[in-house]
């Protein structure tokens, strides 16, 4: 723990050997005290200080689309739960320092879960 905030995990940046440029790999641990079975999780990223990216998507559907690299599956009974999520990182994205931050609400608009990342591309 440190300033208040609990480590929930550890994002870290890989060469993607197959398609070039890079990967990021997420390792994530959570105890969900409720059961979790709608939400909204929330991303925003910024580049060189300045708004890049904002999206929001209603946490159980996010990935309904995408059932090969799924990892998402509602609901969430109370309990302690571990995820390894890989995300290719777009080569044409510019070199510089970028921050993301990521939150998800339950039903009751409460937030259970935050995030933040600081990276150099």
């Amino acid at each position: 723990e440190e300033d208040g905030r609990k480590w929930l995990g550890k994002t870290v940046l890989l060469p993607d050997k197959e398609r070039g440029g890079v990967t990021s790999k997420t390792f994530l641990n959570v105890t969900f005290e409720e059961t979790l079975a709608d939400g909204e999780f929330f991303l925003s990223v910024s580049y060189g200080g300045k708004d890049l990216y904002e999206n929001q998507w209603k946490f159980c559907e996010m990935e309904e689309e995408d059932e090969e690299d799924r990892w998402i599956f509602c609901p969430y009974k109370p309990g302690s739960y571990s995820w390894v999520i890989s995300r290719k990182i777009p080569n044409y994205l510019p070199k510089g320092t970028y921050k993301a931050t990521a939150r998800l609400t339950n039903e009751n608009e409460d937030v259970i879960l935050c995030g933040f990342a600081e990276f150099v591309l």
